[in-house]
């Protein structure tokens, strides 16, 4: 049984990340409109994400990230790896450091996207 207790960062985390995932954004053309842009989800990002925590955590030599990261497989054969990272630590899979770690970068990449684009579009027009 493991020592590591849930973390509300994560279930935070985790609710902004339901709801950015489902917000598409337009990228392009320098408008919020169609026209010339491409709308995507911060779910087509996913896997960058998990990806760029994977080989940061390599480049600083901080294995048990690595370890933590690649426990449930390889980071691209991992289905919805942004949730399932933020589930595990949610559930308190991990241990305090490797939580920290993983929690203050997806805080940072996350936040960042609800400020430039707004944590859920409701507006119809």
């Amino acid at each position: 049984m493991s020592t590591a207790v849930a973390d509300p960062r994560a279930a935070r985390l985790a609710q902004l990340w339901s709801r950015l995932a489902a917000q598409h954004v337009t990228l392009g053309a320098g408008c919020g409109c169609m026209t010339g842009g491409v709308s995507v989800s911060l779910e087509d990002f996913e896997l960058d994400i998990v990806d760029y925590l994977w080989a940061e955590s390599e480049r600083l030599g901080v294995a048990p990230v690595v370890a933590f990261l690649l426990a449930p497989g390889a980071i691209n054969e991992q289905v919805k790896p942004v949730m399932l990272l933020l589930t595990r630590l949610e559930d308190g899979e991990a241990d305090e450091a490797v939580a920290d770690w993983l929690l203050s970068r997806l805080a940072r990449t996350l936040d960042s996207f609800a400020r430039l684009h707004g944590p859920v579009n409701t507006s119809d027009d």
